[in-house]
């Protein structure tokens, strides 16, 4: 059931890897073409600005908050794809946003809830909320009520999960991205003139050049053997079997791997 809600609402004018590559290299996903949600024209491209005036990210307060039950992505993904996902935030061109908790993994909700004082508004708010979501195939009982005061507090970070697997190792993880990024000039740079990004939709895999950086993210169930463009050395991996060869990569399911050339 949580599969098809997916692909409701405004949800429907997203989920092909085709997206994330756009977005990687114009920003928005819809710069002048047809929304299927809106069914019209939406945005319009960005020209002439540097990547450094966007901000990237894998989650935020609104998309999490605006969810039925306030899921992040630690809920929807493995810490295979988690690890994906960062690795494309810290290496897009973008200034990364990490949203509270991201980092190691939080489990707790980020539920929408709600302090009003007016009875009627408080009730008003609860009875929309329900609403909205049984368009989304939900049954209402099933919708957290913002004014509760149970939806603030299961919303608080478990800050114990720090010490715990897998938290500790997605921890880790984001530490070594963010190291990476500070310590590679090419990984800063706003231009997206720069970007070059190449993709299957069917084979679900993922290349973002940035050189001197290649990004290999391998998104299918089964090790794969990508191709590269240029002679690289792998500098930070999810996949501990990571075999290199001339021209390409062998990668585990759900891995990715950060290298960069060798032969500047």
């Amino acid at each position: 059931m949580m599969e098809s809600r997916e692909r409701l609402g405004y949800y429907a004018d997203f989920g092909k890897l085709e997206h994330i590559a756009k977005a990687l290299k114009c920003v928005y996903v819809y710069d002048g073409c047809e929304s299927e949600f809106r069914q019209r024209i939406q945005g319009r491209r960005v020209q002439g600005l540097s990547a450094h005036r966007f901000v990237g990210f894998l989650q935020n307060h609104d998309q999490v908050g605006n969810r039925a039950k306030g899921e992040r992505t630690s809920r929807l993904l493995s810490i295979r794809q988690l690890k994906i996902g960062a690795a494309l935030v810290l290496c897009a061109p973008f200034v990364p946003m990490l949203f509270q908790g991201e980092e190691f993994g939080a489990t707790s909700p980020f539920l929408y809830f709600t302090d009003h004082g007016d009875p009627k508004l408080g009730a008003a708010v609860s009875k929309s909320r329900r609403q909205e979501f049984a368009r989304f195939g939900w049954d209402p009982e099933d919708i957290p009520d913002p004014q509760e005061r149970s939806s603030f507090e299961a919303s608080k970070l478990d800050w114990s999960e720090l010490s715990h697997h897998p938290h500790e190792e997605l921890l880790r993880w984001f530490r070594a991205l963010i190291a990476l990024r500070h310590s590679i000039p090419g990984l800063r740079n706003g231009s997206l003139e720069r970007i070059e990004v190449e993709f299957s939709e069917s084979e679900r895999w993922l290349v973002l050049y940035r050189r001197p950086v290649t990004l290999v993210c391998n998104l299918a169930d089964r090790r794969l053997r990508l191709a590269l463009k240029y002679p690289c050395r792998p500098i930070l991996s999810s996949d501990p079997t990571l075999a290199l060869h001339e021209n390409a990569v062998d990668l585990a399911g759900e891995s990715v791997v950060i290298l960069e050339e060798h032969n500047l």
